[in-house]
């Protein structure tokens, strides 16, 4: 009898009361090249790129003293006090502090100004837009639009308004899902293709939706010359987004390519909505999960995640007194050098990121798991939250970035622009960037510290 050869499409078969089941493989090292960070025909595991966003910074002192900076750089930095929540994976998590956001002549608009400049690397002018895309957009562009979602925007924070940082235009900014039930039915509810099912079709309700939108696109050129430069211009827009939606489509029209990773989860229960840390965190972990799965399912290659937002509302348990009243409350203490409430807090807004990497790097994938395959870009509005500082802007990048990340070190750059960082960031993540960013902030170099 001949041997038989085994591969990613390898599935079990068998009868089960009477009927045909098929149970598709894990992540076998034969299905592999022998560095196990390929596929053996030479396909790559898909790298995966997200932000990571918390309100309010960690803790600096009015002294210059810090519970979150290392005193040491390069590799193998000590966890500090407030890093304590990362303790577990600092090999994979490199600390980036002393850079700043440089406002030029613009205003620091509180709450605002520090994030904005991260993300979109220009200093706003004013606060609630943006004066760019946000570099998730191009990081999507370059690696997301062969999965069914070419972005996916998740909000923990239990606010009354949904909070989102993600933008193209710098105006509409992206709706989140902010429940783990919503996030379950936008990842493995309608038009959900399990990649390791025989039982494939494709949708017909797709193929209409993309027949009618190629209709409409195949008009474009004799509308575009039939109306003024203004109205062009709306209508680009209007039809680069419709050619968004056609690529996100024609990706469900196609069969979708086996994830031994891929475990379907069952629908989670609502958690019931309060803003305290410990719930926010909470929710934190179960979008995370799920998040997680979406990942290792290939439904998405990029996402951005909300865990509170820059005026943070959550608060301890308890108490009547939300975390960014505290900020400007509380007076240092005079032993310790410090606002004692407010670095708890900190630390407590930490432990959500550290639960949320946890379930990164508990789905195992080739050699490693999918915190390995991935690059997470944390990131906080403020250095100092009790004056708005936006120097000493704590940032993170966490995950192996499928082998380019040197990740397990600290980066220590007083007044060097928070853009840098960013620049690095889309630069591991596979986004062809050779700078970022404006005025003062401008930058073409990267972090090669950090570059493998």
């Amino acid at each position: 009898m001949a041997k038989k050869t085994l591969g990613r499409r390898t599935l079990l078969r068998g009868i089960l009361g009477g009927a045909a089941v098929n149970m598709s493989l894990p992540l076998l090292n034969v299905f592999l090249n022998e560095n196990g960070n390929a596929y053996a025909d030479g396909s790559r595991i898909p790298p995966r790129f997200g932000t990571y966003f918390w309100g309010l910074g960690l803790t600096d002192t009015p002294a210059g003293g810090t519970r979150w900076v290392p005193s040491t750089t390069g590799f193998d930095y000590e966890i500090t006090p407030e890093l304590q929540a990362i303790a577990a994976l600092k090999h994979k998590v490199s600390v980036f502090s002393g850079f700043r956001a440089i406002p030029d002549t613009r205003p620091n608009l509180v709450h605002w100004s520090g994030h904005a400049s991260i993300l979109s690397g220009i200093a706003p002018g004013t606060s609630s837009r943006f004066e760019g895309a946000t570099l998730d957009t191009r990081v999507a562009d370059a690696i997301g639009g062969a999965t069914r979602f070419k972005v996916l925007d998740i909000d923990a924070s239990i606010s009354r308004r949904p909070v989102s940082y993600s933008t193209r235009t710098g105006t509409t900014f992206a709706s989140p899902d902010q429940s783990p039930l919503a996030l379950y039915q936008r990842l493995f509810g309608d038009g959900f293709q399990d990649p390791n099912s025989d039982n494939w079709a494709p949708d017909p309700a797709v193929m209409l939706r993309q027949s009618v939108l190629s209709a409409v696109t195949e008009q474009r050129q004799s509308l575009m010359r039939s109306v003024g430069h203004d109205d062009q211009i709306k209508l680009e827009q209007y039809f680069t987004s419709l050619r968004e939606m056609e690529n996100q489509l024609a990706v469900q029209l196609q069969r979708p390519e086996p994830r031994e990773a891929c475990v379907v989860p069952g629908a989670p229960d609502e958690l019931e909505r309060a803003g305290s840390v410990d719930r926010v965190n909470q929710n934190t972990q179960a979008l995370a999960r799920l998040l997680a799965m979406g990942l290792a399912c290939d439904q998405s290659r990029v996402f951005n995640f909300i865990h509170t937002a820059g005026i943070s509302e959550t608060y301890i348990a308890g108490q009547s007194k939300i975390y960014h009243q505290i900020t400007h409350d509380e007076p240092t203490d005079a032993q310790q050098g410090y606002q004692l409430e407010t670095s708890k807090l900190a630390s407590q807004v930490m432990d959500g990121f550290g639960l949320f990497l946890n379930e990164l790097d508990a789905i195992k994938e080739g050699d490693g798991t999918l915190l390995d395959n991935c690059l997470v870009f944390a990131l906080s509005d403020t250095g100092y939250a009790k004056i708005h500082s936006l120097e000493n802007i704590p940032m993170m990048l966490v995950g192996g970035a499928g082998g380019r990340h040197k990740a397990g070190q600290h980066i220590h750059a007083p007044g060097e622009s928070v853009t840098r960082v960013s620049l690095t960031a889309m630069q591991l993540a596979g986004a062809p960037v050779g700078e970022f960013g404006a005025g003062s902030m401008r930058t073409a170099r990267p972090i090669t510290d950090v570059m493998a």
